[in-house]
């Protein structure tokens, strides 16, 4: 049963942020998984710009500052754009947009380095300048063209699950996206279900953001079990593939240094069109070809046969697994 909202899940995949701000008319950045915030995992991936965290999100109480060390702040008197989040699943999308919105642009002699905003964003940033952080919540819902995109990677399905038929059914926990970035040479945290921004800590002159965005968010994983797989880690960086190809066309590159890049380069490539191909499986929805398909086997009287044939093999392979004393699966 779809969303009273309008507004569905968002998948915590790098290629479907990574899309989505592309369709959304970012130029210039691209999103990576996160694994560590060790330095050698850092440095391959820089210049990150913000980091999005997913965690299982738990109601907070009136005694529990769910993990959170920093100051709420006036967004409007620190110069900091931010959104509430008011329509349920949209939090991928605004933790997202609170990011990129405080990413300042960036102009290169290489056009295809430059960091920009894009027409729609622009606009929204003009429009909303000055508004409170809920009013901006509801410019951002209201835009068909920002839930078009955000929708556009949930499949479509052709069955109706009605939650009123399985009251038993053990409620599916809640995940939450929130966003980290320095502002202003300060350390904030932007989460859509709070009031306001959360200052953290102020970024040294000449320092690493990353530094103090590592505390905090080895400090917020802390607060979980030890081993708990409850949240994920992404990252906003600037898009490699036009620099790694400029590097490798540029005559002054060392032959050594090519080789490199050239690796870097075709991993790149391989996991963009990876992504593409991932986003297109998501946005299209495969079960009316498959029940075409058996239609179509039954209709002509193929099915039986195909049927026979399949476990025919499956019983072939699982005795050759035996007689090499293999378990069967």
């Amino acid at each position: 049963m779809e969303d009273p909202s309008g507004w569905s899940l968002t998948e915590s995949d790098p290629q479907v942020f990574t899309q989505l701000l592309k369709d959304l008319g970012v130029k210039g950045l691209q999103v990576d998984d996160l694994y560590s915030l060790d330095e050698a995992t850092l440095s391959t991936l820089k210049p990150i710009h913000a980091l999005i965290f997913l965690f299982k999100y738990v109601e907070p109480s009136a005694s529990d500052s769910e993990g959170t060390s920093g100051v709420e702040v006036d967004p409007l008197d620190t110069g900091v754009w931010f959104a509430n989040q008011v329509i349920n699943n949209s939090c991928g999308t605004v933790a997202a947009l609170n990011a990129v919105m405080n990413i300042q642009p960036q102009s290169s002699q290489h056009p295809d380095e430059s960091i920009e905003l894009g027409e729609e964003l622009g606009n929204l940033r003009e429009f909303g300048a000055g508004m409170e952080s809920l009013d901006l919540g509801h410019l951002v819902s209201s835009s068909p063209h920002i839930r078009e995109v955000h929708n556009s990677f949930s499949k479509s399905s052709p069955f109706s699950m009605d939650p009123s038929a399985f009251p038993e059914r053990e409620k599916e926990d809640a995940y939450h996206f929130i966003a980290y970035l320095p502002i202003n040479g300060i350390l904030y945290e932007l989460d859509g279900l709070k009031r306001n921004p959360i200052m953290h800590s102020p970024v040294e002159e000449g320092g690493d953001w990353l530094n103090n965005a590592r505390e905090t968010v080895e400090g917020r994983i802390g607060t979980y079990p030890p081993g708990s797989l409850m949240f994920n880690l992404l990252c906003i960086r600037s898009s490699p593939l036009p620099r790694l190809q400029r590097q490798l066309n540029d005559p002054s590159t060392a032959q050594t240094e090519k080789y490199q890049i050239q690796d870097q380069l075709e991993h790149e490539l391989s996991k963009s069109k990876r992504g593409d191909l991932e986003n297109t499986l998501r946005r299209n929805n495969l079960l009316p070809v498959v029940f075409q398909l058996f239609k179509g086997l039954g209709e002509s009287g193929l099915a039986g046969k195909a049927v026979e044939e399949a476990r025919a093999k499956g019983k072939d392979r699982r005795e050759k697994r035996l007689a090499k004393g293999e378990e069967d699966d």
